[in-house]
């Protein structure tokens, strides 16, 4: 994606080009360019109609500019995935420069919604407000340093409440495929995919959400991973040479 604003000798732009070759076609491409800037740039506001308005030039374009982004984020195809991907190792290989990768860190988080129509929205405990709360709860992998951090993997989190409601899923735009994984299930699939794609390995952390499940570590014993996580006191354990079962 060449532009006048995205130069292959500017940081910024060599990635922002990185991006632009994994979208289909010149239309994606552009639509792209000028909602990335858009977000970069001095406005205060950084929704959509805004950046129309700044982008179109003239009043009488805005609502064509508009539509175009709309369809860009909404309905035009293109691999999450993939973009996921470089922007990861874009700032993984940045972060290098300065120091190794030394964590994995799974956590979840909430954000505080109004309404139930937004996916996975629901009554839900979540630490970030303290308490429970109607929210919307994503699962991420982030990877560390000694001096930085970036959020390598997200996953929106689909309550089991919603998953058995498939009518309410499409009309969230949820695919008929998404069904129902519990948190840790949701971080052991990014862990697998940070393991698959190459990323620097760190030691995996995470609080006792994660360590009280004992598949959880299993999965990363299989993988070779090290890994520090929380276990709550009343987690039992099962010795190799005994069969009784002791606390942790």
């Amino acid at each position: 994606m060449q532009t006048s604003a995205c130069r292959t000798d500017d940081p910024l732009g060599e990635y922002l080009d990185g991006l632009g070759a994994l979208l289909r076609d010149k239309r994606q491409r552009a639509s792209f360019a000028m909602y990335a800037l858009g977000l970069l740039s001095d406005g205060e506001r950084k929704s959509m109609e805004p950046i129309a308005a700044r982008a179109a030039g003239s009043p009488e374009h805005t609502h064509a500019v508009h539509e175009r982004l709309i369809h860009f984020l909404g309905a035009s195809r293109w691999s999450d995935a993939a973009v996921r991907r470089h922007a990861t190792r874009y700032a993984v290989a940045a972060m290098q420069q300065q120091g190794p990768i030394r964590s994995w860190i799974v956590d979840d988080t909430g954000f505080l919604k109004q309404g139930k129509h937004s996916p996975g929205v629901q009554r839900q405990y979540t630490g970030s407000a303290g308490k429970t709360a109607n929210c919307q709860i994503g699962v991420s992998l982030v990877l560390g340093s000694d001096h930085a951090h970036v959020t390598a993997d997200f996953e929106l989190y689909i309550p089991e409440s919603w998953a058995q409601d498939r009518e309410r899923c499409r009309r969230a735009h949820i695919p008929d495929d998404v069904q129902y994984e519990p948190k840790w299930a949701l971080a052991l699939r990014m862990i697998e995919k940070a393991k698959a794609d190459g990323l620097p390995e760190g030691v995996v952390l995470g609080d006792c959400d994660y360590g009280n499940k004992t598949s959880f570590r299993d999965v990363l014993d299989v993988l070779g991973l090290q890994y520090a996580l929380e276990v709550q006191g009343t987690t039992m354990l099962r010795g190799g040479l005994s069969s009784t079962p002791s606390r942790a």
